[in-house]
C-alpha cells in the first residue's frame, strides 16, 4: 500500500510538471489573441466632411454696453473638396462673406484658411476662417465657433450631394 501511494504521488507530480507550463501557455495565448468582435472605435476612420452643404449661418453677438444679444443669419452654401478646398456662396451680401481657401480637419476640429480674408483691418462681414468644432452624422453638418466671450458662430448645414 505504501509503495502504491508513492507511485501515485510520483505519477501525479510528473503530470503536474507537464500540465503547469501547458496551462500557462494556453492562458498567455488566449490573452494575446485579438478579439475581432470587440475591436473598439477606429479613430482613423471618421466621416470626412466632403461635398456640398446648404443651410443657415447664425452669428450671435453680445453687446457689452446694453448686455443684449444681436443675432444675424444668412442662408449659405459650403462646398468642401480635397482637390479645390472650400468655397462659401449663397446669401453673402450683408452678414457672411463669400470666400474660398484651403481647409483641414481631424475627428473633432476643422480649420479654414480663407484666401479672401483682409490682410489689414477688421472685415465687415463674417469670414469662414480659423478653427471650429464640428459634428457630422451623414446628412447634418454643424460647425460652431466662438470669438472671445461675446461672439459665437453656428453653421447648421445639410448635405445636398
Amino acid at each position: 500500500m505504501l509503495i502504491l501511494n508513492r507511485i501515485n504521488k510520483t505519477v501525479m507530480k510528473n503530470k503536474l510538471v507537464y500540465l503547469f507550463p501547458l496551462s500557462l501557455l494556453l492562458i498567455l495565448v488566449a490573452g494575446c489573441v485579438k478579439n475581432g468582435l470587440n475591436a473598439g472605435p477606429d479613430t482613423n476612420n471618421y466621416p470626412y466632411p466632403l461635398g456640398t452643404f446648404q443651410g443657415k449661418f447664425t452669428r450671435i453677438h453680445k453687446n457689452e454696453t446694453t448686455l443684449k444679444y444681436d443675432t444675424a443669419t444668412a442662408n449659405i452654401q459650403l462646398v468642401l473638396s480635397t482637390s479645390t478646398g472650400y468655397a462659401v456662396t449663397g446669401d453673402t451680401v450683408i452678414v457672411h462673406a463669400g470666400s474660398y481657401g484651403s481647409f483641414s480637419e481631424n475627428q473633432y476640429n476643422i480649420a479654414f484658411n480663407d484666401a479672401t480674408y483682409p490682410t489689414m483691418g477688421f472685415p465687415v462681414k463674417t469670414h469662414l476662417a480659423g478653427v471650429y468644432l464640428y459634428t457630422l452624422n451623414g446628412l447634418n453638418f454643424k460647425i460652431t465657433g466662438t470669438d472671445g466671450d461675446s461672439l459665437s458662430y453656428t453653421y447648421d448645414l445639410t448635405r445636398t450631394n
